[in-house]
């Protein structure tokens, strides 16, 4: 019988970054069958490796909370099921939603032994009240007047004011409000610090091991599994053991996929997928051919400014770097077609576009921004979709003729390139350009930037790339500094940066219209100077914008319920708000070259068998990983 020891010497010797590993992995993983484990990519690696806390913002998550936490509800975000998880149904709210009953499930157990009732909600709720500095405390802090136990399995929620989405807090489309087991942290001093280790599994699985320095993590379905959720809701074990192992590069992780060692990865640029499905016949993506990829992930790429810094702070150097940028450019060279391009802060999924984009495209034709001595400028280009389609023609792909099935493959339309107004805009604001053609600021001194980028993050850094390229051409000094993705989330999270290349900035969205639970952070009642840590419950204002026209859709939006025709009506009006300001410059749709290796493993998500999201990371995880089958 074939070892998990193998595997990682083979791995861990390929990653000369981490040779420590090594020796741990052939001394854990002896009694590990590979036929019996699915290998995953880890997305990062975890600089705290022994911290389970998930209720603390620095704490980091990636995909554990796939496998231990868990919470009331989730939402599938390819097909828009509402899944009961914790709860046995939904929100039950009184008729003014000044209150929330919730339900539990029976039947559900902590990984020793002892079953979640009522007292675990009613404790996670108390608890993350009365620690300022957790997540959700002040979400909660903002809605809950009151919360009580009606029954074992019964908790009412009387609120400070009528909230209809207040059950939005416990529902995951990537996050929520995870339980807190109250016989652990009843007897912890201090949450902030605290560990939560070993930690106590709601999930079908338990941690098995780990590598100290972060690389890999060893998961062991749960003895007990049918009294989970994931259990309860598929009826069906899982793998026996799941490992996660973070490949340094793309490179690595495509040897390993190559080689079997690998069964599920997260993204790859398109080359080296491309490689990989050339040399190894079992892999694939979501789509057996061009253009391969997931195409629908419910998040959009951004270049993001910290709009407290100068010059970001200005309207029109935000629209000067915009209209600086070749979006025709990045699809081709950059990332050969693969993705929708996208112009406003919401997903390009199939389902957002027939409700946002499409609808909202007469209106990105005729906007207009002022560029100054009265003169005016439609920056928006339509033929965008077009001409990428005769890039991939010329590529030899096979291309629809219909318009609808271009726009349905490469997007709407985006920004013009158009350095020309972009200069005009500038000079207007006082800058100016020095005898080799670059960029001043007013005072004079040279206009250089700095851009954050993680390298695992492949999108965002081949757009972080492209950016640099278009910008220095444009006659701005651009550096890259390339961080790991856990320094990169810190430095977003307190602001220390000047543009970053974070996703889904100007809020993200769900399998649903409402676009107010992605935006409530950017309300200016959480806003966090630079320096300080921006928090929310789901999208945190990383940018620190602040906007009255912002604040007034937001309100509107909360005061009106979630299935109100309105809701589409306010959330296209703060698309447009955004679009205007050019708060970020939303670039493409999130696609992700899901990696499936059917050598061990089969029953993955796709295009033709799509029972659920291939996303792990997300719901993907939790209620697809038990359908996956040993080959």
């Amino acid at each position: 019988m074939k070892k998990i020891t193998t595997l990682l010497l083979v791995v861990f010797c390929s990653l000369m970054f981490f040779p420590q590993a090594i020796a741990i992995g052939q001394t854990i993983a002896a009694d590990v069958p590979r036929e019996e484990t699915l290998i995953i990519d880890q997305i990062t690696r975890y600089s705290y490796p022994n911290n389970y806390n998930l209720w603390v913002a620095t704490v980091p998550n990636h995909i554990r909370q796939t496998f231990m936490f868990d919470t009331l509800w989730y939402v599938d975000q390819l097909t828009g099921e509402w899944i009961n998880s914790l709860a046995e149904d939904k929100p039950i709210y009184n008729e003014d939603c000044s209150q929330m009953t919730v339900k539990l499930r029976e039947g559900i157990f902590w990984s020793d032994g002892i079953e979640l009732t009522a007292d675990d909600l009613v404790f996670t709720v108390e608890y993350l009240l009365k620690n300022a500095g957790m997540r959700w405390s002040a979400e909660l802090g903002q809605y809950v007047e009151k919360v009580y136990k009606v029954d074992d399995y019964t908790v009412n929620f009387e609120l400070k004011k009528p909230n209809p989405r207040f059950h939005y807090i416990f529902t995951v489309r990537f996050d929520g409000l995870y339980m807190m087991p109250k016989h652990y942290w009843e007897n912890v001093a201090d949450p902030i610090t605290d560990n939560f280790y070993p930690p106590i599994s709601l999930g079908a699985y338990v941690l098995k091991n780990a590598d100290p320095s972060g690389y890999w993590t060893l998961y062991e379905r749960r003895e007990d599994w049918q009294r989970t959720s994931a259990g309860i809701a598929t009826s069906k074990p899982g793998p026996e053991y799941i490992m996660s192992v973070f490949y340094n590069t793309s490179t690595a992780k495509a040897m390993a996929m190559e080689r079997n060692e690998l069964d599920l990865l997260m993204d790859l640029d398109t080359e080296t997928f491309i490689e990989i499905t050339n040399k190894n016949p079992s892999v694939r993506s979501w789509y057996k051919d061009f253009p391969w990829a997931f195409p629908d992930e419910i998040d959009q790429r951004s270049i993001g400014f910290n709009l407290e810094k100068y010059p970001y702070n200005l309207k029109n150097v935000r629209w000067a770097l915009t209209l600086s940028l070749d979006i025709v450019e990045l699809e081709t060279n950059y990332m050969q077609g693969v993705a929708r391009v996208n112009p406003i802060a919401q997903p390009a999924t199939s389902y957002h576009m027939e409700h946002f984009h499409k609808p909202m495209l007469p209106w990105l034709e005729e906007l207009e921004i002022e560029i100054g001595n009265g003169e005016t400028f439609k920056p928006f280009d339509s033929n965008v979709p077009f001409e990428i389609a005769e890039w991939a023609r010329e590529e030899g792909y096979d291309v629809p003729e219909e318009p609808d099935d271009i726009i349905q493959l490469w997007g709407v339309g985006w920004w013009k390139y158009a350095p020309e107004i972009a200069e005009k805009l500038l000079i207007n604001e006082g800058f100016t350009k020095n005898e080799q053609g670059k960029w001043l600021l007013p005072n004079g001194e040279a206009w250089k930037m700095t851009i954050i980028a993680p390298p695992d993050e492949v999108d965002a850094y081949r757009q972080a790339l492209w950016a640099a390229d278009n910008w220095r051409k444009f006659g701005i000094d651009v550096q890259i500094e390339s961080l790991e993705r856990e320094p990169f989330n810190v430095r977003n999270t307190i602001g220390d940066f000047e543009i970053t290349t974070q996703w889904s900035l100007g809020g993200a969205a769900s399998a649903f219209i409402d676009k107010w639970p992605f935006i409530q952070s950017y309300h200016s009642i959480y806003y966090a100077p630079t320096g300080e840590r921006a928090t929310g419950a789901i999208m945190s204002n990383l940018i620190r914008v602040k906007s009255e026209e912002l604040d007034s859709i937001i309100d509107q939006l909360e005061a009106t319920p979630p299935d109100d025709p309105e809701v589409l009506e306010l959330s296209t009006e703060y698309l447009k708000t955004w679009a205007e300001n050019q708060f970020t410059i939303t670039t493409t749709s999130f696609k992700k070259f899901i990696t499936f290796n059917e050598t061990y493993w089969t029953n993955f998500p796709t295009a033709e068998n799509p029972y659920g999201q291939p996303l792990y990371w997300f719901t993907g995880g939790k209620f697809v990983f038990p359908y996956i089958e040993k080959k």
